[in-house]
């Protein structure tokens, strides 16, 4: 069964909006109190995407800047999988010879984990 991207978007709003929390807690947690620019914002372009393993359609919704720059993803596959990734770049506070590059999310509904994606600093 297909379903419309509106619709699926629609049925996956609960779903995003655990990846946000997920998302926000891991940048807490590393002492970055600010919540990502883009959080429980529409997304920029969505799409259904076919996977070529099995032919099942998955969610991708992407967000941008207003210049067009790539700030982020959810990727949610028909059988309820997301892996989520929003980049962040900027000083870990904490540990001063890392980068907090992005913040990535993955699971399911009720399952949702998060975690920071680090970079050696420049100098360190």
């Amino acid at each position: 069964m297909n379903r419309s991207l509106d619709q699926q978007l629609q049925d996956t709003q609960a779903l995003f909006a655990e990846i946000w929390q997920a998302l926000s807690a891991s940048l807490r947690a590393a002492g970055i109190e600010q919540e990502l620019a883009v959080a429980g914002t529409p997304h920029t372009r969505g799409e259904l995407r076919e996977d070529v393993y099995d032919h099942s359609q998955a969610l991708y919704a992407e967000w941008r800047s207003p210049g067009g720059g790539y700030q982020g993803s959810i990727l949610v596959h028909a059988d309820g999988l997301a892996f989520a990734e929003f980049d962040v770049l900027l000083a870990h506070p904490r540990q001063p010879n890392w980068v907090i590059e992005a913040v990535t999310a993955w699971g399911r509904s009720g399952a949702v984990k998060s975690e920071l994606r680090l970079l050696p600093a420049l100098g360190a």
